[in-house]
């Protein structure tokens, strides 16, 4: 793991903004386009994007021609310079508008599908159309949990980082640690308001719900979430064969778990 990592200074992927569109996920979408088996010939295909896309005459089409026939590179130059250096909604209206050609559309969703998940996006693919799962307000969760602004909650800013680090990992994701790191943030911050440094989560939440400072709903709700991951079958132990997680999965607890972590700051507060 790298020092960035270890030490709460990784920064959120621009990929899960709902405005981020970082060179990774662009190129990515593109070799996924790149490598579509478009449904017609090359003309027809241009044509239908000429006419009902761009908006613009068939014939502005650029080709040119001569004795091997007409070349369309031109054509390819236009659709890739808008592609890489047109604002990122481009490349979804783009896709999206690809997407349609029926059974080759189909074809074309399952690869951009795959890089949308490879690459943290976020938005995902719902009966052909990009559908967005992490909203401004989630991105400012992170943004406050990573930031440490108090000394007594760095240790749970380490664990949401290294959280964050390790589902935003392209090449080797390890969303069970993901979640067990999320976990322990909510851990460690509970530890700090209730004052007690050796309780574990379930013993720090019942002291906050006994003082008031906790509703006992959501000392419940919490408390279950912690089973979860330390009953004999969850996440924190290896009795048993690697769950079967997914990039949603891990999400969903880190997400959650920061969230805890911002509103348990606040009762540090009060």
């Amino acid at each position: 793991m790298r020092f960035s990592q270890r030490n709460g200074l990784t920064p959120i992927p621009e990929s899960i903004k709902p405005d981020g569109m970082p060179a990774p996920l662009r190129n990515s979408l593109w070799n996924a386009f790149d490598a579509w088996e478009y449904p017609t010939s090359e003309y027809e295909f241009l044509a239908v994007l000429w006419r009902d896309f761009f908006k613009e005459p068939i014939d502005s089409i650029p080709s040119v021609g001569g004795y091997g026939g007409t070349s369309y590179r031109r054509a390819w130059d236009r659709i890739r310079e808008q592609f890489f250096k047109d604002e990122w909604h481009f490349v979804y209206d783009f896709l999206e508008f690809c997407m349609r050609f029926r059974y080759a559309g189909e074809k074309l969703a399952w690869l951009v599908s795959r890089v949308l998940e490879q690459e943290l996006a976020a938005y995902r693919i719902v009966d052909g159309q990009f559908v967005q799962i992490t909203d401004a307000l989630e991105i400012s969760a992170l943004e406050a949990a990573l930031t440490a602004n108090n000394d007594s909650f760095a240790g749970a800013t380490r664990h949401i980082s290294v959280a964050l680090a390790m589902l935003s990992n392209r090449d080797n994701p390890d969303y069970r640690n993901c979640i067990k790191e999320s976990i322990s943030a909510v851990e460690a911050a509970a530890k700090i308001v209730s004052g007690k440094e050796k309780a574990d989560l379930k013993e720090a939440l019942a002291i906050l719900e006994k003082s008031g400072k906790l509703h006992g709903a959501l000392q419940k709700s919490y408390t279950f979430l912690y089973a979860y991951t330390s009953d004999a079958q969850g996440i924190r132990h290896a009795l048993m064969d690697e769950p079967n997680l997914t990039a949603a999965d891990a999400k969903y607890f880190l997400l959650v778990c920061t969230s805890f972590v911002n509103y348990l700051k606040t009762l540090a507060k009060g």
